[in-house]
């Protein structure tokens, strides 16, 4: 009976000994999320939930760039079905920080001991993830919770490359695509150095495997990713098109007082947007605590740089932190035109028009190298344990303490809701109200908000920082039109879109309008929201409209209903006295279209009736991918599609774009399916 007890009591030594971690992460999660807990949504920059967030139905059809993430965006919209999005959003925040300090402490060999809980502890608590948070980046911050995982995958890929690590490294980088865009791209840096730092070392005699196994990665990687890349760069679709050079010196990085830019990014800071408190604005000296994270960094380089073990990745992540400190420093370092060059002829670099996002991959060299760095401080306190002066002893293991403490020192602002800088609330009562009486309005019909800014303040956010990403789109459930201009710097908009430079010439045009309903009849709005925010008087013009009623007015908003009768799609039998291009005069009339009967067989299918008039009028942006009976629109009309149906015998309106899509989606899907079963027939173990 002893004799079992013991065996007991070891065995659950062990567990606890082996998956403690898992509580403490988890612990320290909870501290970090726990003033969200309260009812509302946290908003920041570019962070805005509500109530119909997940649409992906809409991504799914093409019609919103979200490119790689519509796997995430169909998994969050099926956990809606069962969750708010108050919870999804707060299990979210909650996944970042605890998979973020497992997999950071798991990407640690196990031997590492405390250097494990510095690593983990290093990626949790760090400047990085504390801005990204304010500035509301949290798709960015899933992936990078997710990449320490991804990157434990490809060092076991090159410690022993096989056609069946091929697959399962090809899984794992379409598993971040699925969670943000920009992230793959970073550990495409990481795969690189990984490849070159394999293929140079005297010890591997297997270059010619590593070289196949590589070969067969990237073909499995680009079949399982071809759901999106074969929509977003075919056709009009590409993606980048829309940012510049103006871009890259709006969103360079910025340095403090007293240090350069390398410094300040080497310390994991430099984001673009000033606003938020940093604990460094509160901590005095507290470039001494970086430096000694930059100390535990090299002690762990130095000591193990030529370890037959693990060397070959202590010298690679010694490349990347460099590599990492250059490319964050942006167009702001010593190396401004190196990084424009790449910039201008590397075409992901175009997503990193904000450097900012390389400091991403010094945080994992930190904590990868810090972490071992404390290993061999682990390691000496042990050894002079052995019979050493009790005095060393103590000091060795104090030296430990501190490092474990110092990330919670170093962002103690990530404490106490972020300190104050986010708090949980919820949208005005009478935004609900309002679209209450949208919906209740159950004709097909869009509406205008305004005012036209892509970001603006909004008085009834608890958070001190009032500026975010306009939620309007995410939070009526008609359809709406809203601005897509930046208003960054000099760039006051990167948008395309022809229904957007439509509007913006409408409203350049103010008091000179007084048909502005009318002149909102080819885009199928029935009514204009206006709240009360920011430079709201600048749209007093609306009231005075002869085709516009207010027929709200609450404390936040007002509804503005177009009097003008509104359709998706109008027969015509001259449109030439109304063309939409940009500069044209607004005196024109549609008051001889005529609405036509449809029905809806699909968001990219409708069926029309047979249009008695030549012309037919589609209230949907350009885009020659809209096809009636096989005919793309005229192409001089300019925002909206327009028909000529002579010799017509159809009466099908097709966006055939989305075509492309299901192709790549097929493609995927079924690549999918027989990888997993390629990868289970496969007899060599990971």
């Amino acid at each position: 009976m002893k004799h079992r007890m013991d065996s007991i009591l070891k065995f659950d030594k062990n567990i606890f000994k082996h998956y403690f971690y898992y509580f403490a992460f988890a612990a320290l999660a909870l501290v970090l999320v726990k003033d969200f807990f309260s009812p509302g949504y946290i908003m920041a920059l570019d962070m805005v939930f509500a109530p119909g967030a997940f649409r992906a139905t809409e991504a799914f059809y093409g019609f919103s760039n979200i490119y790689s993430i519509l796997p995430l965006l169909a998994v969050l919209d099926f956990l809606n079905i069962f969750f708010t999005v108050e919870i999804i959003q707060k299990l979210l925040f909650f996944l970042i920080f605890f998979v973020s300090g497992v997999c950071a402490y798991r990407m640690c060999p196990d031997e590492w001991g405390a250097g494990r809980y510095f690593a983990g502890f290093l990626y949790v608590l760090n400047p990085f993830i504390y801005v990204r948070f304010l500035a509301g980046h949290w798709l960015i911050l899933l992936a990078y919770a997710a990449t320490p995982f991804v990157i434990k995958g490809l060092m076991d890929f090159f410690e022993v490359p096989s056609t069946k690590k091929s697959v399962y490294v090809a899984i794992l980088l379409t598993f971040v695509f699925a969670l943000e865009t920009h992230t793959p791209f970073l550990l495409f840096i990481v795969f690189c150095v990984f490849l070159i730092v394999n293929l140079i070392d005297p010890g591997k005699k297997d270059s010619r495997e590593i070289l196949k196994s590589v070969v067969l990665m990237v073909f499995f990687l680009l079949l399982l990713n071809l759901y999106w890349l074969v929509p977003g760069f075919a056709g009009n679709g590409a993606p980048l098109g829309e940012i510049t050079t103006s871009d890259l010196y709006t969103f360079t990085t910025t340095h403090d007082a007293g240090f350069n830019t390398l410094f300040t990014t080497a310390s994991m800071y430099g984001f673009w947007r000033g606003g938020y408190i940093y604990a460094k604005d509160l901590l005095p000296y507290w470039y001494l605590l970086f430096i000694f994270i930059l100390f535990l960094s090299v002690h762990g380089f130095v000591s193990n740089y030529r370890n037959p073990k693990h060397g070959i990745y202590v010298r690679a992540f010694g490349i990347i932190a460099v590599i990492s400190v250059f490319l964050a420093s942006g167009i702001s370092g010593p190396f401004a035109g190196i990084f424009e060059f790449l910039f201008n002829n590397i075409f992901f670099f175009k997503g990193f028009r904000e450097p900012h996002k390389f400091v991403g991959l010094l945080v994992l060299s930190y904590a990868y190298l810090g972490g071992l760095g404390v290993s061999e401080l682990e390691k000496a306190a042990k050894a002079k344990g052995k019979g050493g002066d009790p005095y060393k002893i103590i000091g060795a293991w104090l030296i430990i303490a501190l490092a474990l403490l110092t990330p919670f020192i170093y962002s103690f602002t990530m404490f106490n809701g972020f300190w104050g800088q986010l708090k949980p609330g919820d949208y005005p009562e009478d935004w609900y109200e309002v679209n209450n009486y949208l919906n209740e309005d159950k004709q097909d019909f869009k509406v205008l908000f305004l005012p036209w800014h892509l970001y603006m303040d909004f008085n009834w956010l608890p958070s001190p920082q009032k500026r975010i990403a306009n939620p309007a789109n995410i939070f009526f459930g008609k359809p709406v039109i809203q601005g897509d201009n930046m208003e960054a710097g000099p760039i006051y908009s990167s948008s395309s879109n022809p229904v957007s430079r439509y509007i913006e010439f409408l409203l350049g045009k103010g008091d000179k309008v007084e048909n502005f309903g009318e002149l909102l009849v080819p885009l199928n709005v029935k009514y204009i929201l206006l709240t009360k925010e920011v430079d709201y008087k600048k749209y007093d013009f609306l009231y005075n409209q002869d085709d516009l009623e207010v027929v709200k007015d609450t404390e936040n908003l007002v509804v503005f209903r177009n009097r003008n009768p509104v359709s998706r799609f109008y027969q015509a039998d001259n449109i030439t006295s109304y063309e939409f291009g940009i500069g044209n005069d607004t005196k024109n009339s549609v008051s001889e279209w005529q609405l036509l009967n449809y029905t809806i067989d699909s968001p990219v299918k409708y069926t029309i009736e047979q249009p008695s008039k030549r012309y037919v009028i589609f209230s949907d942006k350009y885009a020659d991918d809209w096809k009636l009976d096989g005919k793309a629109p005229l192409s001089n009309f300019g925002v909206t599609n327009a028909y000529d149906t002579s010799g017509f015998k159809g009466n099908i309106l097709y966006n055939h774009r989305f075509n492309i899509y299901l192709t790549g989606y097929l493609i995927s899907v079924i690549g999918f399916i027989f990888l997993i079963y390629f990868y289970y027939s496969l007899k060599n173990a990971l």
